[in-house]
């Protein structure tokens, strides 16, 4: 059967890359988490990375937004919005095919799109990550911006279900998810480029300690109210979270006000990954 064989959760925003400052320790503490992220991703060699990313009205509008979304096909392409160059990566359409008719059989109403295009909240995590863009991937959108919002317990529930088809999948095919998103941050609003660095620190604390209940049990209304409009990006890192539960080991956390946004990447599976040396 195939091996879920690393996960991580790590934030996005373009401005990690167009604002970045070589001369600034609190960018660069940032930096240096991707980097260890590339090397051990790199290490682990997946045979694809499933990517579970929020969409911010690119590739769907009000006119039709899904809820959760798969995409399949053969390859994706970037918006490049936010600043980013273009990239085209390979889909790993058999995954994404069986991921999507086994989320249906489960009883997920899931939409698909076919040959997608990725915004900067998957684009800006891969340039880091893997700049080579040589791995095929699995975008998964989930609705992180628009009322109704689902609770975080169907985020979980999207987390075994890749589970579930990674085990049914070839032997050793290799796979690591990345959840990509949050933390606190407010969009569009007056309160533009505040960092509530409490309410990302409580919510790292329960990755620290696996404790994905007291994740999941938070409401979509409390998320909001104290970590922004854009923290509901957090259920990325709750499907990778419930995936392969336990507990997670954060890379780095900045509160990096210029890029608006809590910054944090953790390894939340599995324990016991080399550190790299100091």
């Amino acid at each position: 059967m195939g091996r879920l064989i690393a996960g991580y959760g790590v934030s996005h925003t373009a401005m990690m890359i167009r604002k970045n400052r070589l001369d600034n320790h609190v960018h660069q503490s940032v930096h240096r988490a991707f980097a260890q992220v590339r090397e051990e991703v790199e290490k682990l060699s997946p045979d694809l990375l499933v990517v579970v990313g929020s969409e911010h009205l690119k590739s769907f509008g009000y006119d039709a937004f899904p809820q959760i979304c798969i995409g399949i096909g053969d390859t994706c392409e970037g918006w490049a919005d936010g600043g980013l160059a273009a990239a085209r990566l390979d889909l790993a359409g058999d995954y994404a095919g069986q991921l999507l008719s086994a989320g249906i059989d489960a009883g997920f109403d899931l939409a698909f799109s076919v040959n997608p295009r990725l915004d900067h909240g998957f684009m800006a995590p891969l340039v880091l990550i893997r700049p080579e863009m040589d791995i095929p991937v699995v975008p998964i959108f989930q609705n992180a911006s628009t009322e109704p919002l689902p609770p975080l317990r169907r985020s979980a529930e999207l987390g075994r279900l890749i589970r579930a088809v990674t085990e049914q999948r070839p032997d050793e095919e290799r796979v690591v998810i990345i959840g990509t998103g949050g933390l606190s941050h407010w969009v569009g609003t007056p309160q533009m480029g505040q960092v509530n660095s409490e309410f990302d620190e409580l919510f790292l604390a329960r990755v620290r300690d696996g404790d994905l209940e007291g994740v999941v049990d938070m409401t979509m209304s409390d998320v909001v109210a104290q970590g922004g409009n854009g923290a509901p990006e957090i259920r990325n890192w709750v499907t990778v979270m419930s995936a392969r539960q336990g507990k997670g080991t954060v890379l780095a956390y900045e509160a990096v006000r210029e890029w608006a946004t809590g910054i944090a990447l953790a390894r939340l599976f599995p324990e016991g990954v080399d550190e790299p040396a100091t």
